[in-house]
């Protein structure tokens, strides 16, 4: 198993100029990408960022996402009903760059913004704060909640350096506490008591990106708060990690069988060691099939209940059975 240590104080070293690459225990520095990246063009055209909050209470999950390409910006808010297996509301829409912003740090003193006009989103963490403020606005969807920190597990950040000049940051919080509520299709639903995800990720990516991901919350059969986050590809395993009521224990590499042509049929998500073993239930997705010339996306994120073990490093195996979660396919030309 990896270890993780604690965050450095920049993304890059100072007298080499590489990425101080790994996994850490805790919040990133600020991302400041100049160093690596000296021509505005470049920057542009290659420096990607995005904020994705996901909370999931007794009856819903909701996703709300702030993506940035330099050149363009991309906004979605998402609710899955679990009683009915199904999507409530499934909305996003691309604007112009000026019309949203996702800032350089990914906890103290974060935010990220869209002002468009059918989607209005707002993600801050003021500095000195615990709390991370998510409001958001959306045909049928309106989010006003509070994501609470003190509780929760620390952050898992990564920095990778990859072939082709790429440079990735990512910071992951898991089983943050939530209090607010949401107007779904006019019916109110109170959050209080749900648990949250934040991710935040800023980097230097390739023209073409593809990876895997999925992301559980809930808790286990025998009552633990569980937070799972893993992914394929992109960075590796540096981005995989479990979390545990206040522990955060990293993971090996995902692996995730599924048939491409029925995405909603049953999925397998693994670790590459066998410690998670889960079979994940689709019951709808959120996707994205664009062609812009520029932006190629194919984007699959279905929505869904885990069930399976996770083998904890103690010894303990962890049960879970309809746990709230996501998987995700993508393949994206930017």
């Amino acid at each position: 198993m990896r270890e993780l240590i604690t965050p450095p104080d920049s993304i890059l070293d100072p007298s080499t100029g590489a990425a101080r690459a790994g996994s850490y225990r805790g919040e990133l520095p600020r991302v400041d990408l100049s160093p690596f990246a000296l021509r505005r063009l470049d920057r542009l055209l290659r420096h990607k960022r995005w904020t994705y909050v996901a909370i999931a209470s007794d009856e819903v999950f909701i996703a709300v996402g702030v993506v940035h390409l330099g050149y363009l910006a991309l906004v979605f808010g998402v609710v899955f009903d679990k009683a009915g297996r199904r999507l409530l509301v499934d909305r996003s829409t691309f604007g112009p760059p000026f019309a949203a912003s996702v800032g350089d740090v990914g906890g103290e003193g974060s935010s990220a913004r869209a002002w468009l006009p059918r989607a209005q989103v707002r993600i801050e963490r003021p500095r000195g704060e615990s709390r991370v403020a998510v409001a958001a606005a959306f045909r049928g969807l309106a989010l006003e909640a509070r994501l609470d920190s003190r509780a929760a597990p620390p952050a898992l950040s990564a920095i990778a350096q990859a072939p082709r000049g790429a440079l990735i940051a990512t910071e992951k919080r898991l089983l943050l506490g939530v209090e607010g509520e949401a107007s779904v299709l006019g019916r109110r639903i109170s959050l209080d008591g749900a648990l949250a995800s934040y991710d935040y990720t800023s980097g230097l990516l390739p023209r073409r990106t593809a990876w895997r991901w999925g992301l559980a919350l809930g808790r286990a059969e025998s009552g633990e708060r569980v937070g799972l986050n893993v992914g394929e590809g992109f960075i590796g395993d540096a981005e995989c990690a479990l979390w545990i009521d206040g522990d955060l224990i990293p993971l090996a590499e995902g692996r995730f069988t599924f048939d491409a042509a029925r995405p909603l049929d049953p999925w397998r998500v693994r670790t590459a060691d066998g410690a998670v073993d889960l079979r994940f239930v689709p019951g709808a997705a959120h996707s994205n099939h664009t062609n812009l010339g520029l932006v190629v996306s194919e984007f699959l994120q279905p929505i869904g209940l885990y069930s399976g073990t996770i083998r904890v490093p103690d010894g303990r195996v962890l049960e879970l059975r309809d746990v709230l979660g996501v998987t995700e396919d993508q393949d994206i030309t930017w």
